[in-house]
């Protein structure tokens, strides 16, 4: 069940990538857009795309407020780069979702729903499972 529900937010965001959001500004001033409107998946699906094409890959050195962490902007990012990551930002990326999986248990953000919020949850600890074990292959276990 939660990977049908996983595979349908990622075609919910690619569907809606025609969104005009341009740079590697990740949030507002009160975060990414939470809603299920197609404007704000198409935000963050656009921020998604900003955050993946970034060659020096500088968001993953910010950390996330819980806004971000709710919004799984950064979730989907590091799916995108995962192979592309070093060892350093392997670590960086398991700790940042470590933090995420702590502002998550804080409960849904402003603006997000309670289904959407364990749906984020769930990806959180998928995502950051996928990014230990890619870590462990890639750069060791004692790494």
């Amino acid at each position: 069940m939660r990977a049908s529900r996983y595979n349908l937010v990622l075609c919910l965001a690619a569907a809606a990538a025609v969104s005009g959001c341009v740079g590697l500004d990740t949030q507002t001033a009160s975060g990414p857009c939470l809603s299920d409107s197609s404007e704000c998946v198409g935000q963050r699906t656009a921020m998604v795309r900003s955050m993946s094409a970034d060659p020096s890959r500088a968001w993953i050195a910010q950390s996330a407020d819980r806004g971000t962490a709710a919004s799984g902007v950064r979730l989907f990012a590091y799916q995108n780069v995962r192979d592309k990551l070093s060892c350093p930002e392997l670590t960086s990326a398991v700790s940042d979702l470590d933090a995420a999986k702590r502002l998550l248990a804080e409960g849904p953000a402003a603006g997000q729903t309670m289904a959407r919020h364990n749906d984020i949850k769930a990806m959180t600890n998928d995502v950051r499972a996928a990014l230990a074990a890619s870590k462990i292959r890639r750069c060791g276990p004692g790494t």
